[in-house]
Formats: structure tokens, C-alpha cells, sequence
């Protein structure tokens, strides 16, 4: 036999074994081949099913939110056996930590999420809140009060200060009810998280002092335990960058704008944002809390202030917050609990258990007992003068923690890992 002009010697037996072998040989290596294709679909398909389950667990999270009393549960998503997903839950701060795992066999695809309140299933949110008996609220300038405001049984009248009348065919733009004495009880949860925090900083078994930190970047992930950074006393943090499971903490510090801060946790008595910082964060002072000018602090980002034996949040010119301000205590405080600076603009909500001057724009949600306004001819009560305070403003997509009450629904914000 010839091939190519190259003679084989052989029988027709040796003939037929070779290319029988050479046969046998093809079809495993086609075999192989097809195994292999339906093996890469096999696992494509496992790994669209896994995100598939993991969506779909996101999608029960939110329209249960009974489920966020558990720690740790098992969601059963497909009939189909060998599927399983897991739901981690753990506060942080305020908000929650969602870990996702849907795993098949050996297969494991695990996602940590951030999830808070849906405020905007709640149609009672109003634009104002303010419960101040025997007084009325006086309006100047510009001020636009929008849908929902809840005012004292004295009503609202227009303002005449220092020149200034006022400019609007309407004292509101929306219904208007009669406000209680006293401020709708805030959500008991709230005290609940500031406790847990207060207790982490101090407990936690994770925790290195900022002098010892040999990076000028700390980055913790969220699928590790929380990694609490202890400061000296009123120490000056600066050319830092913070990101993720981190609580920052001590008794007093300042924080200038080349510190750069993300998905964080801030905690000490005595806390100052200095001039034109950015970043997001949720802020927990135990006493008093000043932001100096120019701050912008985005979104999710939460103030608060433990007002129980404390001064005050003094807010800068120019403050540009995208989430929420908390004042949870009533306190016998003859002075202003929250003092903002000209140009403030929130897109968010603000519960002040006490007095409050409020210059700006609140695309969202106040609650106050009572407002100060300041001029140089002197101290008004109840006045608001060039303000906007409206919920409609709100974006539809923006979510936060339920004030006043147990949320009807959760929303995810954000994907952590």
C-alpha cells in the first residue's frame, strides 16, 4: 500500500486494526469534544441560574421586610434539587448588610448588598412636620412648603422681616393638616442601631489604633468582620483614604478635606468635617457635631446626634447632602439642636426632636417642634424665610430609613461585593 509515494508493508489485517484504532481514536476525541461544549453549557447555564437565584432573593428581601428580623435563613427559590440560596443579614449602622449565597454543588456564587427602608411606598411622608402648640408659623420671601405639610393649630400667616414680605400667591402647595402637640414617635430602631454601634466601638476584638496603620489606605471588605480605627484625642485626620467594613472612632477628631471616605462608619463624642470634604459616610456624634462650609457628603450618608447631654449640629454655608439628618431626643434645650448655614441643599429627610434653623432647600422630609430665625435685628420664632421644604422634589428612586415607623417595603442600594 501506498501513501504519498511511501510503500507500507502489510497485511489486510494489520490494514484494518490501524485505521479501526485510528477510527476508535476519532470518536473519542469527538466524544470528548462534545462532552467538553455540553459541560461549558452545563456550567453557563449553573452560573445564570445562580445569579438568576440570587436576583430573585433580592426581590423577596424587598417586598418582605419581616424577614430582616432573622439573622440567618435558607430561601428556597427553585423546586429544582441541588439548588440552594442563603441569606446572611447584619446591621450596619443604620442600614443593613445583605450577604447572598446560591450555591450548587461545588459551585458557590456569593454577593453582598446594602439595603435600607423604602420611603417612597409610604404616600403619608410629609414635606413638614412641625409640632409647635400656641404658635404659628410665619412665612417670607420665597419660601415654597409642599405636599402633606402637618402645621399648629394657630396655622400659618405670612412674615414681614427686616424688608422682606412675601413673594408667593400661596402659603402651601398641597393639603395641609392640623400637626399634635408633640412630634410623631420616632422608630425605636433607630436608639436601637446608635446603641449597637456604641457598643461595637468599644467591644470589638478588630480594632488598630490610626497611629499604627502602616497604609495611608484602609480598605475592609464587607464579607470580613468590622474593623474599628481608634483615634487619639483630638486628633487631625488627614491624606487618608477609608473604604468599606471600617468604623472610624475615638473622643474628639477633625477631618479635613484630603481624607477621602467611603461606605464608612464615623462614631466619636466630638466630630468636625472640615471645609469643602466629600465623601459618604454615617455619622454618629455622641455630643456635639460641626461641618464646616462647602462639605458635600453623598449618597447614602446619615447624620446623627445622640442629643441626650449634647450642644448641637452647626452646619456650614453651602452644606450638599444626599441623605439624612437624626436628632432623636426631646430635651429641655432653649437653643437651636440643628443650626444650618445659607445655601444648605438636602435631598432626604430631618427629624429634630427641638427647635431648628433651616436656611435652604429640603427636597424630602422635616420634622421639627419649632424653627429660630436669626438676622441681625434680632431672634424670631417660627419664621422660615426663603426656604423650600417639599417631598414631591424627592427623586423617585431615592430610599432611606423609616423615621416614624416599621417600613412596608426594603430597597437594595447598593452592591458592596
Amino acid at each position: 500500500m501506498k501513501i504519498k509515494g511511501v510503500k507500507i508493508k502489510g497485511g489486510a489485517l494489520q490494514f484494518t486494526v490501524v485505521f479501526a484504532l485510528l477510527t476508535i481514536m476519532m470518536l473519542m476525541l469527538f466524544l470528548l469534544f462534545t462532552r467538553l461544549g455540553n459541560l461549558e453549557i452545563f456550567q453557563a447555564q449553573r452560573q445564570s441560574q445562580l445569579i438568576s437565584n440570587i436576583q430573585s432573593a433580592i426581590c423577596v428581601l424587598e417586598n418582605a421586610p419581616e424577614l430582616f428580623t432573622k439573622n440567618s435563613f435558607n430561601l428556597q427559590i427553585l423546586e429544582e434539587e441541588g439548588y440552594s440560596t442563603k441569606i446572611n443579614i447584619s446591621p450596619w449602622g443604620l442600614y443593613d448588610i445583605v450577604s447572598v449565597s446560591s450555591q450548587h454543588g461545588r459551585a458557590t456564587l456569593n454577593k453582598v448588598f446594602l439595603f435600607t427602608d423604602n420611603i417612597q411606598r409610604n404616600e403619608s411622608v410629609p414635606s413638614l412636620y412641625l409640632s409647635s402648640p400656641n404658635k404659628y408659623l410665619s412665612v417670607g420671601g420665597k419660601t415654597y412648603l409642599g405636599k402633606n405639610c402637618y402645621l399648629p393649630v394657630h396655622g400659618i400667616r405670612k412674615a414681614y422681616v427686616g424688608g422682606i414680605g412675601y413673594y408667593r400667591d400661596s402659603l402651601t402647595f398641597g393639603r395641609v393638616f392640623v400637626a399634635d402637640n408633640k412630634l410623631p414617635e420616632i422608630n425605636h430602631e433607630l436608639n436601637k442601631r446608635y446603641n449597637q454601634i456604641e457598643s461595637l466601638t468599644k467591644n470589638s476584638a478588630n480594632r488598630m489604633d490610626i497611629a499604627k496603620l502602616g497604609n495611608d489606605t484602609i480598605r475592609n471588605s464587607f464579607t470580613e468582620e468590622p474593623l474599628v480605627v481608634v483615634c487619639p484625642d483630638n486628633f487631625f485626620i488627614s491624606h487618608r483614604h477609608f473604604s468599606g467594613n471600617i468604623v472610624i472612632t475615638g473622643t474628639s477628631f477633625t477631618i479635613d478635606n484630603t481624607v477621602s471616605i467611603d461606605n464608612c462608619i464615623i462614631c466619636a463624642d466630638v466630630i468636625n468635617i472640615g471645609t469643602h470634604f466629600k465623601g459618604n459616610a454615617q455619622i454618629f456624634a455622641g455630643k456635639s457635631l460641626t461641618i464646616e462650609s462647602m462639605v458635600e457628603l453623598t449618597y447614602p450618608s446619615i447624620i446623627y446626634l445622640d442629643n441626650k447631654n449634647s450642644e448641637q449640629i452647626n452646619v456650614g454655608d453651602s452644606l450638599f447632602l444626599r441623605g439624612d439628618i437624626i436628632i432623636p431626643n426631646k430635651t429641655d434645650n432653649v437653643n437651636e439642636l440643628l443650626k444650618t448655614g445659607v445655601g444648605t441643599q438636602v435631598v432626604g429627610q430631618i427629624y429634630c426632636n427641638g427647635d431648628c434653623l433651616f436656611q435652604g432647600a429640603l427636597f424630602g422630609s422635616l420634622y421639627t417642634r419649632g424653627f429660630i430665625f436669626r438676622d441681625r435685628r434680632g431672634t424670631y420664632q417660627n419664621y422660615l424665610i426663603d426656604v423650600c421644604i417639599d417631598i414631591a422634589r424627592m427623586p423617585r428612586e431615592y430610599s432611606s430609613i423609616s423615621l416614624t415607623k416599621l417600613p412596608s417595603q426594603k430597597s437594595c442600594i447598593d452592591e458592596l461585593y
